[in-house]
């Protein structure tokens, strides 16, 4: 299975390519959540949103007053992403594809990063791989936003096979390693948590500092 499994979310995003997602992104416009004033009070100001999926989180972040630039490992989620905040008149300060294994930005790019529902779909090796990257594009003292989707009855009764770390692999090549707030805290050990939330979907939401 390649790494991040780039050729199923490229494929998934191509599927849904001409969809409409102005249902699902309005109630990002604007958002008001205490994510976003954790990361006003310490001074974020320029975001990267990391695995930026069609652009619902990088809408919030840029509708907010933030300098966001967002990449994903499939070229159509950028597209879309762009396609998105051009809609309500927003722009993006930088846009790629790229991975969240190896997204070539230099160190201390950013104030702050983002990665909504991303770390969850991978391995851990690969996961602890991916946390190793945001930090060090993340400037000393920013801040990094981590959301883990919790596991539903779908995501359990489809069919999968359960892998080495306890992640599970569906067919096509997706990933889902299940977290609770038990175990996001564990893969998190020795790092600063300075807030523990709940997203718009019932995500676990970590904000961590650098």
């Amino acid at each position: 299975m390649p790494a991040y499994g780039e050729g199923y979310w490229e494929q998934s995003w191509k599927r849904d390519k001409d969809m409409d997602f102005s249902s699902y992104s309005r109630p990002y416009y604007r958002l008001a959540s205490l994510e976003i004033e954790v990361f006003w009070q310490n001074g974020v100001r320029s975001v990267c949103d990391a695995g930026c999926g069609y652009g619902a989180y990088a809408l919030a972040l840029a509708s907010n007053g933030f300098a966001v630039t967002a990449f994903d490992v499939a070229p159509t989620a950028v597209e879309l992403a762009g396609r998105l905040l051009d809609r309500y008149g927003l722009r993006l300060a930088g846009r790629k594809t790229a991975s969240v294994l190896d997204t070539g930005y230099p160190d201390g790019a950013f104030d702050g990063v983002v990665c909504f529902s991303v770390l969850d779909h991978l391995t851990v090796p690969e996961a602890q791989t991916a946390l190793q990257e945001l930090t060090r594009i993340t400037r000393p003292g920013g801040l990094l936003l981590l959301a883990f989707d919790t596991p539903d009855e779908d995501d359990l009764a489809r069919e999968h096979i359960v892998l080495p770390d306890g992640s599970f692999q569906y067919a096509g090549g997706m990933v889902f390693h299940p977290y609770d707030a038990q175990a996001a805290e564990s893969f998190l050990s020795g790092r600063p948590i300075i807030h523990r939330g709940t997203g718009p979907k019932g995500e676990l939401v970590v904000i961590i500092r650098k």
